[in-house]
């Protein structure tokens, strides 16, 4: 019956764009085959009326409201935005456009719009969980995780046992230190959903954040095997390769993760790191740039990109690039590592030595990335101790 029904439904849109063709401005025929289309969900025949339509425009918010709509079922995220954006201004505040609106500046990472929009619909009392869903993400692509924390209280309030709002809610407790509440919030989403993304994000960091290397390292290849696309969760098992040194593998899986977020200056930096520790400068340099081409003003930038100067013998670029990470950030890790390459490379011994103290003393004992896991690995490698692979490490 229901398949009958559709190819009723199919059938009658065919006609209608038919109509259409022969009629193109005629509005309520345009407007009763937009509806026929939302409702039957048929692509192909969605497809054939948006063409039908971008040859033919009609200026009518409602058109432009329901091409929204359409645009969303068929991932034309950027058409559904514009859209909804015209039938916005042109004074539609229905709940249902600003939602889809919404969606398509989401998805094609307008996240300020999006959550702007959004706003106006959570302030609302009446607003459901997947709209607070929707808002908390928008917030926390644009580093807002307090005000996103708070959506997902207020979704978790309407519906307590609500897995997505309780994942994302875990990774938000994370990225705002409190590693306890995080761990426990993700443990119990992951008990009922073993591949809710969000706490398999927050349980990797947590176990890494707290030196369970291996727990770590195991959520994160159940999230890349569970999410192939997800960089985060590759960069992710990368950090703990590169803290086993296991230098091959983090580079193939930085490679991996950059391909699926090439505008994450963490994941380039720490690719480079692989490169400058083998006195790879030249692949150093190109993973570097890629930082520097996203943030200009991102002083462990600069102070990479003296680590590799120094590297190459090109002592006054290291020099101009240290005074410039240390302008943008006194305690910049990497001017100071480039400065003890120098000294070394000078022969100064004693002088390196001390510099390396002073910023250890600096730098959090837990910090796994720290420049105290870099330096020191360094002095092994360059004082006659190189460090020993763990075992199985090819």
């Amino acid at each position: 019956m229901t398949t009958d029904i559709a190819t009723t439904d199919t059938d009658r849109l065919i006609r209608l764009i038919s109509f259409l063709e022969h009629d193109p401005y005629n509005l309520n025929l345009l407007l009763d085959t937009l509806s026929l289309a939302i409702a039957s969900r048929d692509l192909e025949q969605a497809q054939r009326l948006v063409n039908h339509f971008e040859k033919h425009p009609i200026e009518d918010a409602t058109c432009w409201a329901q091409m929204a709509y359409i645009q969303l079922l068929l991932r034309d995220f950027a058409s559904a935005s514009a859209y909804g954006d015209k039938a916005i201004q042109a004074g539609i505040n229905d709940a249902a456009v600003l939602l889809n609106t919404a969606y398509g500046h989401f998805y094609i990472g307008n996240y300020d719009t999006s959550a702007a929009i959004l706003a106006k619909l959570t302030s609302q009392s009446d607003v459901d969980v997947s709209t607070l869903l929707l808002h908390a993400r928008s917030l926390h692509h644009q580093a807002k995780p307090e005000e996103a924390e708070q959506l997902m209280v207020r979704a978790l309030q309407i519906e307590s046992e609500h897995i997505e709002a309780k994942g994302l809610l875990s990774l938000l407790l994370y990225e705002r230190d409190d590693n306890e509440a995080a761990l426990r919030l993700a443990h119990d989403v992951l008990a009922h959903n073993p591949n809710q993304l969000d706490a398999l994000l927050a349980c990797g960091a947590v176990h890494f954040d707290q030196g369970n290397i291996e727990a770590s390292r195991k959520t994160w290849r159940h999230t890349v095997n569970a999410y192939p696309t997800c960089g985060r969760a590759w960069s992710g098992l990368a950090q703990v390769e590169f803290h086993e040194m296991e230098f091959v593998d983090a580079e193939t899986h930085l490679k991996t993760a950059v391909t699926f977020m090439p505008d994450h200056i963490g994941t380039w930096h720490l690719l480079a790191w692989i490169y400058i520790l083998r006195e790879e400068s030249g692949l150093a340099r190109e993973a570097l740039d890629k930082s520097y081409a996203l943030d200009r003003t991102f002083g462990e930038t600069h102070g990479g990109l003296a680590v590799v100067d120094v590297l190459d013998g090109k002592f006054d670029d290291a020099r101009h690039g240290i005074r410039r990470a240390l302008k943008l950030n006194s305690e910049c890790m990497s001017a100071h590592y480039a400065e003890m390459l120098m000294l070394q490379k000078a022969g100064k011994i004693d002088e390196a030595n001390t510099l390396v103290q002073q910023v250890l003393e600096r730098q959090a004992p837990n910090s796994n990335l720290s420049g105290r896991l870099l330096i020191e690995r360094w002095l092994q490698a360059h004082q006659g101790k190189p460090p020993q692979p763990p075992a199985g490490q090819h």
